[in-house]
């Protein structure tokens, strides 16, 4: 068992915002900036005042918008957990659609209680359906992106 796989993903977390690159590989170390750049594009389009978001007249265009951000982050955060531990792709599904549910709760939370924005169910269950088929279309974007990889080595 290589270290590499033995790291908890809080230390890999914690020791990238320090700035630390702890060993970790190329993808790793991508994968990881991605999602935390995804995550903070999230929150700020999820809290950011709602004026000052575009007005389109497509019925339920932001229960899409908060689909596809989930569902990018989920396949973001299921690489990112293929390639550092050694999880089953049944349990690296389930870990992402309940960080998904997490932080997709965690905004409709904070939406409502600081950011003078409203918290909506249904935005929490298109963000938990995001992630969910982010997770479960993952295993086919991995090919993809191993495919990717070897040949840009």
């Amino acid at each position: 068992m290589s270290k590499r796989h033995d790291c908890d993903i809080i230390q890999i977390l914690i020791g990238c915002m320090i700035g630390f690159h702890m060993g970790i590989g190329k993808k790793t170390y991508i994968l990881l900036t991605l999602s935390i750049a995804w995550a903070i594009l999230i929150f700020v389009f999820c809290t950011m005042p709602s004026n000052n978001l575009p007005s389109l007249k497509i019925p339920y265009i932001d229960k899409v918008a908060h689909f596809g951000f989930f569902f990018v982050q989920s396949v973001l955060l299921s690489l990112l957990f293929n390639f550092q531990t050694r999880k089953s792709y049944f349990q690296i599904i389930l870990l992402s659609t309940l960080l998904a549910f997490a932080y997709g709760g965690l905004i409709e939370i904070l939406q409502n209680e600081v950011f003078n924005r409203t918290g909506d169910l249904y935005d929490l269950i298109a963000d938990i359906l995001g992630g969910f088929t982010g997770a479960m279309t993952y295993p086919t974007i991995l090919r993809l992106f191993n495919l990717i990889f070897r040949r840009y080595k």
